[in-house]
């Protein structure tokens, strides 16, 4: 049986979750390109299981994948959401849907049209509670542009963005990318970065082909590889440190920013990095309004892996306030019992910190 923590049972914000509609339902769920580019998955026990348990407090953590309650409709999600004890979840796409919609295939813009639709529909349905992130494809700023006004409008609460390329081929911090930044920041939408958006990152694929380096699969274990795990908040840090150097979020003090699933490990020794460098550059010292741990805490968030020391973190470093918990549902790696995990390790640190840990941080990403 999974934990149960009283003190903010049914307040609970989540801000990792996927969407995992089983591939032989893309089609009805999403549409014809959607339902191609499940093909190769039909069948396959992680991505196309439909025997849905019955929902109780220990299928809800212990099932993953599209079998597990509520995985793959809002209706089915709510109700899961309510035995785990979780008021509002942040809903990332399956990083095989999301790929398509980034890549500059022809049917690219229809899968992510597709895609966004749905989480269009699921935010309606979700009466606030549900936040599903909107794809943007970044080749162009004025596609990622055109895209975000339609899906703004039409309701979306977050976007997604990869993290491993340029945005438009441009620096984050340049001219050229502000208006993209203004216009989230203005909606209050806040931009989220998730492993698997790290595709480009790295020059060449060869780092990892090796045998002990490289993944396993969601049947045999193990589907993020020991070199991602060690490599994976390389990434985030490079965007990140492009935007607080380069002046984005001094330009856009609403514009907000969720690192998701990439673990939290890295924030305190990050930060203390970037602190040093301000202090061997006149031109940052002259120029940023905010020192880099401010800008972390006013607006920037992390999710910790439920096996990590966050509260270790926290005695080390500060920045309380940037950790916030997430369950990874349905997908395995978020383990089968998260808030009893993250719980343990919080604790001890006492109330106010379970408090801001399990609900008052991710508020920044996740508002009423």
């Amino acid at each position: 049986m999974s934990t149960t923590l009283p003190a903010v049972h049914g307040r609970i914000i989540d801000l990792d979750s996927h969407l995992q509609v089983p591939a032989s339902q893309w089609g009805a769920v999403f549409g014809e390109a959607m339902a191609q580019m499940g093909k190769p998955f039909l069948g396959h026990k992680f991505f196309d299981d439909t025997s849905e348990p019955e929902r109780n407090a220990e299928s809800v953590w212990k099932t993953k994948g599209t079998g597990a309650p509520g995985a793959a409709s809002p209706e089915g999600r709510l109700a899961t959401m309510d035995v785990m004890g979780i008021e509002r979840q942040l809903i990332f796409p399956q990083v095989v849907m999301a790929i398509p919609a980034w890549s500059d295939r022809p049917s690219a813009p229809q899968v992510l049209r597709e895609y966004n639709d749905a989480v269009l529909r699921w935010t309606k349905a979700g009466k606030g509670r549900l936040r599903p992130t909107a794809l943007r494809n970044l080749s162009t700023i004025e596609g990622a542009i055109a895209e975000a006004e339609r899906v703004i409008a039409g309701g979306a609460r977050a976007v997604f963005i990869q993290d491993g390329i340029a945005p438009g081929g441009y620096s984050p911090a340049a001219p050229e990318v502000d208006p993209l930044w203004s216009l989230l920041a203005q909606a209050r939408v806040p931009v989220t970065f998730h492993i698997g958006g790290q595709q480009g990152f790295f020059g060449s694929n060869a780092w990892p082909d090796a045998d002990l380096l490289r993944p396993g699969s969601f049947t045999t274990g193990e589907p993020v590889g020991p070199h991602m795990l060690a490599t994976m908040q390389m990434s985030p840090q490079n965007y990140l440190a492009s935007m607080i150097f380069g002046g984005v979020f001094d330009r856009h003090p609403g514009l907000r920013v969720g690192v998701i699933e990439l673990g939290a490990m890295w924030v305190g020794p990050f930060v203390d990095f970037l602190e040093s460098r301000v202090e061997v550059s006149r031109r940052l010292r002259e120029s940023l309004k905010r020192r880099p741990r401010e800008i972390f805490v006013d607006q920037i968030r992390v999710t910790p892996f439920f096996w990590e020391r966050t509260a270790r973190q926290i005695e080390r470093y500060g920045l309380a306030q940037v950790y916030a918990f997430s369950t990874d549902f349905p997908h395995p790696e978020g383990g089968t019992d998260p808030i009893g995990r993250m719980a343990g390790d919080i604790e001890p640190l006492g109330a106010d910190a379970v408090e801001a840990f399990f609900v008052g941080n991710a508020e920044l990403i996740l508002p009423a």
